[in-house]
């Protein structure tokens, strides 16, 4: 009777052993064949056109088995990632282009390409982030590379000076005091000349505009200016956003800005 106990704890411990999974490695992203010069998600930094059709090629790569692979394209605007460092100051456009695809892939190795359409209305840098998971659920470090989007075909906003320092060296948003005057120096060109520009500061828990100023443009294709911004003495605490438009000769409308916080 002891022996027949013995024998099936071993016959039940022989099937759950069986059953059981011992891959506990990671898939990779590995060394691609692609000869075609493509872009990959392992550059340090994409560049690309607005307007273009983008291809990343790479290679993903299980020692048993992979599973799904996932991009997610989305705007590096005011957010770092887990281990990243904060991009530099950047006039964005179009904050909420954004793209999600998730594809299932087989087999050890597997060449993989993501295409997507830049669009015309998109400028400033973008988190393309690679998500890769083996058929037993072992998911591998995300990888995030910077695309940085080009754009010809918009007016571009400059800014030289806000609070009498160059934005280049902010460490995160500006703060501003309620009541306090902002000088901010900067230009706004399009090659079609910019027929209309205004600056304005939008107070962002109800969207309202707390304080805006009408740039002077006739049209010419560099439009330079030096306002005051005046931060109302009752605006409430919290973040703003200080927003720039303008269109340029050909009806083309851009908008861009950064973040504020107001205390």
């Amino acid at each position: 009777m002891k022996y027949n106990s013995i024998l099936a704890a071993a016959v039940a411990l022989s099937f759950w052993t069986s059953c059981g999974t011992t891959d506990t490695e990671p898939p990779t992203i590995c060394d691609s064949d692609n000869l075609t010069g493509l872009p990959s998600v392992l550059f340090d930094e994409i560049e690309v056109t607005a307007g273009a059709t983008v291809i990343v090629h790479d290679a993903f790569c299980d020692n048993e088995g992979l599973g799904e692979v996932r991009w997610d394209l989305h705007s590096a605007e005011g957010h770092v990632h887990e281990e990243g460092e904060e991009e530099e100051f950047t006039l964005h456009s179009d904050t909420d282009w954004q793209i999600l695809e998730i594809r299932a892939v087989e087999g050890m190795k597997a060449e993989e390409q993501f295409t997507f359409e830049v669009p015309l209305t998109v400028r400033g840098i973008w988190d393309l982030v690679v998500s890769v998971v083996d058929a037993e659920g072992n998911a591998a470090t995300d990888v995030v590379t910077a695309l940085h989007v080009e754009n010809d075909h918009l007016p571009a906003f400059v800014l030289s000076s806000v609070g009498g320092v160059n934005p280049a060296s902010w460490a995160g948003e500006p703060v501003w005091s309620a009541g306090g005057t902002i000088p901010v120096v900067g230009h706004v060109s399009d090659s079609d000349g910019v027929v209309e520009a205004v600056l304005r500061l939008i107070r962002e828990s109800d969207e309202s505009t707390v304080w805006t100023h009408n740039l002077e443009a006739s049209a010419d294709s560099l439009l330079p200016f030096a306002v005051e911004v005046v931060v109302p003495a009752d605006a409430e605490s919290g973040e703003y956003h200080f927003e720039m438009e303008a269109v340029d000769g050909a009806g083309v409308e851009m908008h861009t800005g950064f973040h504020v916080e107001v205390e």
